[in-house]
């Protein structure tokens, strides 16, 4: 019995040691083992509907994390009467355990009002009410924050504006734009609509992906082709003001195609309508149309890879240093081409097949390529509102890395405040990974390098302003001033991001340098003398350059630009010409206009917009977008077409980039039909670009400084002196954009025309404007015909006519001052 037992002890000795030795053994097997990779989820988070009168409902997507004013942008609220707001929360899969919700001012400054809810009803879907007190302005715009509690998936956050109307007319023209989307499709119904339409001769017909007001009836009835609608319209009202509104209706529509394949497309018809007592007239029009592709086997014959109807902007294409593999973004998806295998790969879309609720469709996000290798490895960022996945309901940067086995791997995540329109901007001012793993990335006002195999990041510069700084084309050089001043720079850094050579350009004593643009990988700069300075009207106009020079890689000087007694200012380096305002001096800070002259460099610039997207016009379709291929392809049905569909987040990172992102300068976005159209350093710019877009023109915080539909046919400033006090107080210290202790916005409006500003006197301000010898006036009242001037010296006020106004201030160079009293 004790050999027994001892034989037992023995064995479970040796069970134990190997038992041990297993673990260990499989402990280290398993920190060796392959990464895990898992599928991306679909949407889960719920969608909130906020109900406005007649029916229509604005969707506001969810946040995890809180954002910018910004992002409100996106939709605007009409409050029924009694401000009682019923909204409902759709797809909520998880219990909701407290709802509250804030009312800001657009700046954020002022809270309006700070309100739980606590009673909601949960059948089906979440139906609840936001009773906003009656503390709201007419017809001012809001903030308003719904903050919705769960178990499971933690405080969502959605935001839009809301505004408390004196009529319906919102109501009306969001009625009429869903009609007249509908109607475009019926052919029955669809002769209503030429009334609304200013077609033109002139108009470009030849694509169906961009229609306008100016269109054919045919072009603006999809050219007879049969489109159905497929799910619901989402009508979005995106601006109103009094008697103008903007509005947004996105929609899929379908067709048969030759081949018996179904097609989808992807629309968004932009309308600005503007009230009568007789009927709402149309005053702008804009349908984009992106196909969306779903790389069947018939897409690809000869060597063309066919995409279909879409637009330049949906469009990107990188090929491998070998020519081998073609990754290519259309409408926001990501597919790769290995042109010797015939083999397709969709890489990367958040589009899901099983989601009925349309989350997965939500447009806020595009793809950029950053490097494709001869192996078939894509780098490619994915930037914007994340609609499923890991990050689904935040906003940000996620860089990932496809790998040609067919698996992807994110690499980091950044997450972002701003709105989507902000984040793309910035990206498509600099993405670029160089061979060695650097990813370089402009955020705000810097340019950020990430070490790809660390995920450390670095600051390369910062404090960067429109102006002082410069990128190259293909995104491999950047160029930037030392210092805040942007006139009196002595050194020009440059920086070849593929290589990480860094370089100096340094002023000869006693002058200063420019930076002015690249022209391929040549640098563009000018020479100015310090003592050289344009002061206008007691503000620094530039320092105009007595030379411009252009060198190589090398600093090698290629080009030299000088003509004795000409100053060069206003300069525009496009692709292989520079476009110069040359001057004489004529004081010791004045100037006076010569002429015009363009400089053509003698190596023409290589076009790499579009490079291997070709189209071809179809007599069914229109224009029709294709990728190029080197190599023929015989018969679609030879090409393996599949999807990536595993994605590992096991190295990823939470980047914070930290630096100058954000900046002191104030900067102005410009928005017309209800989307930005650019972000601007010069207000004049700003109004420039939303002018012919019936738009307007706000501040970071989203306070609207000038628009263009919100001004009466007439008025008269009784006392504009007095109105106009604390814009001539500070003249004194006025030298760019600013905002004063009294919350006085004072706009530097040099280059706005008489027509622009007068917005401002319709608000009840007067403008500044420059005459003879430095001296000013103010400007204080207009009507059909005339403008009114108001001479401080004398207490005189004279008219003018409208025209000859315009022209009399066109010669004194448009130099107005406006400031505007701004909501705190």
């Amino acid at each position: 019995m004790s050999k027994m037992i001892k034989r037992i002890l023995i064995l479970a000795g040796v069970f134990v040691a190997a038992l041990g030795v297993y673990f260990i053994t499989a402990q280290s097997t398993m920190n060796k083992s392959e990464t895990v990779y898992t599928v991306m989820e679909d949407a889960t988070l719920p969608v909130a509907y906020a109900q406005m009168p007649q029916g229509e409902e604005n969707r506001l997507v969810p946040y995890r994390q809180e954002m910018s004013q910004a992002v409100s942008r996106e939709s605007l609220v009409i409050l029924p009467e009694d401000r009682q707001l019923n909204m409902r929360i759709a797809y909520c899969e998880s219990e909701v355990l407290a709802v509250q919700y804030e009312i800001r001012s657009m700046d954020l400054k002022r809270l309006v009002e700070r309100t739980p809810i606590d009673r909601w009803e949960n059948e089906g879907e979440i139906r609840l009410t936001l009773p906003v007190q009656n503390l709201l302005s007419r017809e001012t715009e809001y903030l308003l924050h719904l903050m919705i509690e769960t178990r499971e998936q933690g405080v969502l956050h959605y935001y839009t504006r809301i505004i408390w109307t004196e009529n319906d007319y919102g109501s009306q023209m969001l009625a009429l734009a869903r009609e007249f989307s509908v109607k475009s499709l019926t052919p029955g119904q669809a002769g209503d609509l030429v009334t609304y339409l200013e077609t033109s001769e002139t108009a470009d017909n030849s694509s169906l992906g961009h229609v306008t007001i100016e269109s054919s009836f045919s072009q603006l009835t999809w050219a007879g082709l049969d489109m159905r609608l497929e799910g619901d319209m989402q009508v979005r009202l995106r601006d109103l003001d009094g008697i103008m509104g903007q509005i947004q209706v996105s929609y899929q529509v379908s067709r048969q195609s030759e081949s018996g394949e179904k097609e989808y497309y992807e629309v968004d018809d932009y309308y600005t309508m503007r009230w009568n007592t007789k009927r709402i007239y149309m005053m702008d029009f804009d349908r984009v149309t992106n196909q969306i592709f779903s790389g069947e086997r018939d897409l690809y014959s000869g060597r063309r890879l066919m995409l279909g109807i879409g637009n330049d902007e949906a469009i990107e294409l990188a090929k491998s240093s070998d020519g081998r593999y073609l990754a290519f973004v259309f409408n926001r998806d990501l597919w790769c081409y290995d042109q010797k295998e015939a083999r397709a790969v969709r890489v990367f879309s958040f589009r899901s097949s099983q989601d009925e609720s349309g989350r997965s469709g939500y447009s806020r996000h595009n793809i950029q390529i950053v490097s494709v290798s001869d192996e078939g490895d894509i780098d490619f960022l994915v930037y914007g509102y994340m609609n499923r996945g890991r990050h689904e309901g935040t906003q940000g940067i996620s860089m990932c890395r496809y790998a040609n086995s067919g698996a992807i791997e994110e690499r980091f995540f950044i997450p972002v405040a701003e709105s989507f329109e902000e984040l793309q901007t910035d990206i498509e001012k600099l993405s670029y990974c160089s061979e060695a793993g650097m990813l370089y990335l402009f955020r705000g006002q810097a340019i950020f390098g990430i070490d790809l195999s660390s995920n450390e990041h670095i600051v390369v510069a910062d404090g960067l302003k429109e102006g002082n700084y410069a990128i190259s084309r293909e995104h491999r050089k950047v160029a930037w001033q030392e210092g805040t001043d942007p006139f009196g720079c002595e050194v020009i850094h440059l920086f070849d991001l593929a290589t990480g050579q860094t370089q100096e350009i340094r002023a000869p004593q006693g002058d200063a340098v420019q930076c002015l643009g690249f022209v391929q990988g040549d640098f563009v700069y000018g020479l100015s003398r310090q003592d050289s300075t344009w002061i206008l009207n007691g503000r620094e106009e530039g320092q105009p350059m007595y030379a411009l020079e252009i060198v190589d890689g090398d600093l090698e000087l290629q080009t030299r630009y000088e003509k004795e007694g000409c100053y060069i200012t206003n300069v525009q380096v496009e692709n292989a010409r520079i476009h110069v305002e040359r001057y004489q001096r004529s004081g010791e800070h004045d100037y006076t206009y010569i002429d015009d002259d363009t400089i053509v460099c003698n190596t023409a610039a290589e076009e790499v917009y579009m490079e291997g997207i070709g189209w071809f016009a179809s007599e069914i379709r229109r224009k029709l977008y294709f990728v190029q291929l080197d190599t023929e392809v015989r018969g679609g049905r030879g090409v393996n077409v599949s999807a990536a569909r595993q994605i590992t987040y096991d190295q990823t990172e939470t980047l914070e980039l930290t630096g100058d992102i954000a900046g002191s300068e104030m900067r102005f976005y410009a928005y017309g039909q209800g989307r930005l159209l650019g972000i601007y350093r010069d207000f004049s710019d700003a109004v420039n670009a939303s002018y012919d877009k019936m738009g307007l023109v706000t501040d970071k915080n989203q306070r609207i400084l000038w628009n263009r539909v919100d001004r009466g046919s007439a008025i008269t400033i009784r006392d504009p002196q007095k109105e106009a006090y604390d814009t001539i107080r500070s003249l004194g210290s006025f030298t760019e954009n600013m905002e004063t202790d009294s919350k006085t916005v004072l706009l530097d409006a040099r280059g706005c025309t008489l027509n622009q500003v007068l917005y401002f006197i319709g608000q009840g301000y007067p403008v500044l404007a420059y005459v003879e010898g430095g001296s000013y006036v103010l400007l204080n009242g207009f009507d059909q015909y005339n403008v009114s001037i108001y001479d401080i010296s004398t207490g005189e006020s004279t008219k003018m006519g409208l025209n000859d106004g315009a022209e009399y201030f066109e010669n004194h160079k448009n130099d107005f001052i406006c400031g505007i009293k701004v909501e705190t």
